[in-house]
């Protein structure tokens, strides 16, 4: 889990704000309450899954029509020895994708523990006041005359107060709170409360919640007052018990602030076919939310075949994650900036390699240890290729324990044509001085590299033979540097 998850999360929420939107703008005034009730329980549920499935390779050509083909990364190796234990490091930096998932599943912990509070609530409620059967549920009496009516499941809960109804009202009141359990709507409530948990930092989930217990409502009503001459009285009941908040989220309450609402659709001529038409725009609206959730991931690579002799491509394809692993001496915000490579960038092995262990400047990542000591230092890079295309990039490092310089020694040869040193061959005392490397300091490619050029630059050996034999002792922590050099 990490930023692919969190990329999760946001084209999750993508998808329901195109959901929401489409009711919002097409179906929310329609009076097919059923529908639309099936309409938003399948946005909650698409929203969520959608997601998690790739586009179809033709519309991913369209989305992106110079992806590359994919190609495995293999693994390289540095020539330095493993040391077998790793020293203290500096101290990291703040690892923020860890604190962002820390405070999100801080945020998934409270709404849970909301939920399930509530609930307990509700259990003891319909456990330690009276209750007497009403069909095949329950009817709670609580003793407060303030509580308004409400129903979860097959129990109805009502207060000493709306004993005082006429026998007319009361029987409407308590068949309006008895359609909500035949219907089973206290179970799409659960489903939204539960998948309010994970997306509780976006608000959507509590809006497909709002309506669909306003459509509820509606269904409720709709099943009341279906016999004729009902509605007048019906609607004089719903201003009668008009309430203030509810009680939990979880419950619905017989009248709440959509009483205006509520009463307008009472008296609301039902939908036309051609205005039912507007459901065939659900196709269209499900397209688009998939579309935003793959826009909102690293792009899908086109499956291509290359021909056998043709090398490796150098962009094949998308990143879609970059996990560090065993780093302590540099934070993961500074090797990513020394990779210079994120999510969505054209992933390319060669370019990788390059960032990873070798870079003229000295900014690869290999460079940011070994000039600080790490000689033993090793990234092992994999790659995992993912159903979309896109590929993850696992780096593992292990750092190993910081060396010294033991010893520093500069050899001269003589040249291929000559079986001995000429008398005016430079001395290594005097090439010694032309290397900034001292015993007992920390090791320091950088250091070692601009030695190479100082004495290639000298004029005093020939400058294409510098070699550098670098013998590092693991059991020591400890290297010894032999520089060979050919006489002019």
């Amino acid at each position: 889990m990490g930023s692919s998850f969190f990329l999760y999360l946001a084209a999750a929420t993508a998808c329901q704000g195109v959901f929401a939107l489409g009711y919002w703008l097409l179906l929310a005034q329609l009076s097919t309450f059923a529908w639309n009730r099936a309409y938003l329980l399948s946005a909650l549920v698409l929203s969520a899954v959608l997601p998690l499935v790739a586009l179809p390779a033709a519309w991913s050509q369209l989305l992106w029509p110079a992806a590359l083909p994919t190609a495995t990364l293999p693994t390289w190796h540095l020539g330095a020895a493993l040391a077998p234990a790793t020293t203290a490091a500096a101290p990291a930096g703040i690892p923020w994708l860890s604190v962002a998932l820390a405070v999100y599943w801080l945020g998934v912990g409270y709404r849970a523990w909301g939920t399930l509070r509530h609930l307990g609530w509700l259990y003891s409620l319909s456990r330690w006041h009276p209750r007497t059967r009403l069909g095949q549920g329950w009817l709670v009496q609580l003793p407060e005359p303030s509580r308004p009516a409400f129903s979860f499941g097959r129990f109805v809960f009502l207060s000493p107060a709306h004993a005082q109804l006429s026998d007319a009202e009361y029987a409407l009141l308590v068949q309006h709170e008895q359609v909500h359990g035949a219907q089973y709507h206290s179970l799409d409530l659960l489903l939204a409360e539960a998948l309010g948990w994970f997306f509780w930092f976006n608000g959507l989930v509590f809006y497909f919640q709002r309506q669909l217990r306003l459509v509820h409502e509606y269904l409720a009503d709709a099943a009341v007052t279906r016999p004729a001459g009902r509605r007048t009285a019906y609607g004089h009941l719903l201003l009668k018990l008009a309430a203030g908040p509810l009680p939990t989220s979880l419950v619905h309450p017989f009248s709440t602030k959509q009483v205006t609402q509520r009463i307008h659709m009472l008296t609301f001529p039902p939908s036309s076919p051609m205005k039912k038409l507007r459901f065939l725009l659900v196709v269209p609206v499900a397209a688009l939310a998939w579309v935003g959730a793959a826009v909102l991931r690293p792009a899908p690579s086109v499956a291509a075949s290359l021909p056998s002799t043709q090398p490796v491509a150098e962009a094949q394809g998308r990143i879609g994650t970059i996990t560090w692993r065993g780093n302590k001496f540099l934070t993961t915000a500074q090797l990513n900036e020394a990779l210079g490579l994120k999510a969505g960038d054209t992933y390319s092995k060669e370019v990788l390699g390059t960032t990873l262990f070798y870079r003229p400047d000295n900014s690869d990542v290999t460079s940011r240890y070994m000039d600080n000591g790490y000689l033993f230092f090793q990234v092992t890079p994999s790659a995992t290729t993912r159903p979309d295309g896109t590929t993850d990039i696992v780096l593992t490092i292990n750092e190993g324990p910081v060396a010294h310089i033991n010893t520093v020694t500069v050899f001269v040869r003589a040249k291929e044509s000559k079986k001995g040193l000429a008398p005016d061959a430079p001395q290594p005392e005097k090439l010694s001085q032309l290397i900034a490397l001292n015993p007992g300091e920390l090791f320091s490619r950088a250091k070692l590299l601009q030695a190479q050029r100082n004495l290639a630059a000298s004029g005093l050996v020939d400058p294409t033979k510098v070699d550098i034999n670098p013998k590092p002792d693991p059991a020591t922590n400890k290297v010894n540097i032999d520089f060979a050099v050919t006489e002019k």
